[in-house]
This record gives C-alpha cells, sequence and structure tokens, in this order.
C-alpha cells in the first residue's frame, strides 16, 4: 500500500507514493520547499481520508494552520471534523498565548516525555481512521538538547507511529548539524527526501522509500505553493 504526496511527479518519482507505515525524513534548507512538501503531504492526507497529527517545534500550532487554510480553504472543515490534532512545542517557549480544542502545548522541547505522550495520546483518539504524522522538526530538538538524547526518542517514536498504522515525515534542516547527526537521524528512517541548491538549480532526490524510479538528483522548481519536478526521472536533467 502507498500513501500519496499531493505533488504528482514525487509520487510518479516514487512510483505511486511513500510505503505505507514508514518513516520519512525530509531534510532540506530553509525556503527551498521543504514545507511545501510537508502541507502538500497534509493536505492530500485529509483529502484521501486521513487525519493529521501536526508536532510543531519551528512556529505555532495558528501559524501552521493559517498556511494551511492558505493552501486549501476546506482545511477548516477538516478541522470542525475532528480530523487534525496539533502538537504545539513552539508556543510556550515563546510565551505565545494560544488557545485551541484540537491542540496540546508543551512546555518545552526538552520535554520529550511530555511530546511522546501527547503523540500517543493522539493516535488513540484518532484509532478509528487512518493517519499521518508531521514533525517540523527534529532541528529543533537537537540544539536544545543533543543528537544522541533525540536519536533515542526518535527509535522509540518510529516504532510507535509503525504501530499505530502512522505514515509519517520528519523534517531537518540541512546547515544545523554535523554529518555523524546527519546519518545517525537517516539510520532510523525508512527513507530521505533531499533537497538542494546546486549551480543555481534546485535539486531533490530520493533514498530508501521502497521501489523508485531513480534515485539521481532530479531538477525543481517553486512556483507559488506548488513544487514541480522538471527533470527526467531517468537522467536527471531537464525534460
Amino acid at each position: 500500500m502507498l500513501v500519496n504526496t499531493g505533488i504528482d511527479r514525487l509520487d510518479e518519482l516514487l512510483k505511486g507514493g511513500i510505503p505505507f507505515r514508514n518513516n520519512v525524513l525530509v531534510y532540506a534548507a530553509p525556503f527551498i520547499g521543504k514545507e511545501i512538501i510537508l502541507q502538500r503531504f497534509a493536505i492530500s492526507g485529509l483529502k484521501n481520508g486521513d487525519a493529521i497529527i501536526f508536532v510543531l517545534t519551528d512556529q505555532s500550532f495558528s501559524e501552521m494552520r493559517e498556511n494551511m487554510i492558505k493552501l486549501d480553504s476546506s482545511f477548516k472543515e477538516y478541522e470542525e471534523k475532528g480530523m487534525v490534532r496539533y502538537i504545539d512545542v513552539y508556543s510556550p517557549t515563546v510565551e505565545l498565548k494560544e488557545t485551541s480544542q484540537w491542540t496540546t502545548f508543551i512546555d518545552s522541547p526538552l520535554n520529550r516525555e511530555k511530546i511522546a505522550y501527547s503523540i500517543m495520546q493522539a493516535h488513540r483518539e484518532l484509532e478509528n481512521v487512518n493517519h499521518r504524522l508531521i514533525f517540523d522538526s527534529l532541528s529543533t530538538l537537537i540544539v536544545y538538547s543533543d543528537a544522541k538524547a533525540v536519536f533515542r526518542f526518535l527509535q522509540v517514536l518510529s516504532g510507535t507511529c509503525k504501530r499505530m498504522n502512522t505514515t509519517s515525515l520528519f523534517s531537518m534542516t540541512r546547515g544545523m548539524h554535523e554529518e555523524i547527526e546527519v546519518q545517525t537521524i537517516k539510520h532510523l528512517m525508512d527513507g530521505v527526501i533531499e533537497l538542494r541548491e546546486s549551480e543555481a538549480r534546485s535539486q531533490l532526490r530520493v533514498q530508501g522509500c521502497g521501489e523508485v524510479i531513480s534515485r539521481h538528483w532530479i531538477d525543481y522548481v517553486i512556483e507559488e505553493n506548488e513544487l514541480r519536478l522538471t527533470g527526467a526521472f531517468r537522467m536527471g536533467r531537464v525534460a
């Protein structure tokens, strides 16, 4: 069973989508498309009847909510149906006074035990439907503590997500971490969607994620809220 990403040519590259129950790392520098992949993945899930759990360490739930509504105005309806849960680790750290019936607030990125418990609670609330998890981002947890502690946390969490039949995207910011930290996190994942800028070209490649058409770097462009792969899959050139 495959889970589509909401980006047509990325799904084509993945031969239909991300394998069900996989944990996938989205690894990229800021502002080159990582956010689009996460948000399209969420909207695609909701349209297919999957509930969404957002774990947010870099923005408040209200900022994510606003971005999702801009992407698809029907997002409000999905919220009202109880198909969206937020675990907001960001707002309390910057003393934002937010409220929402669908949001759990965590006092600190160091409180990994409460983050894990809140994710489990959201899983239980949504156990009657398939759901997807978006964790944005692991980088903040590493900055507040260390990669080894986050590795242990993620080792348990990734296994829990599989047991709860959840397909998950975890984001991590390129340029913030030592290579050993990156490889440590990648080790726990079923696949990686990696983005980079090279010689004024934006490129994407897939590692793991089951069977894919190509594992070469593929050119892409960003047009408003769309990420469009323009490279030929077999050769990595512009089609």
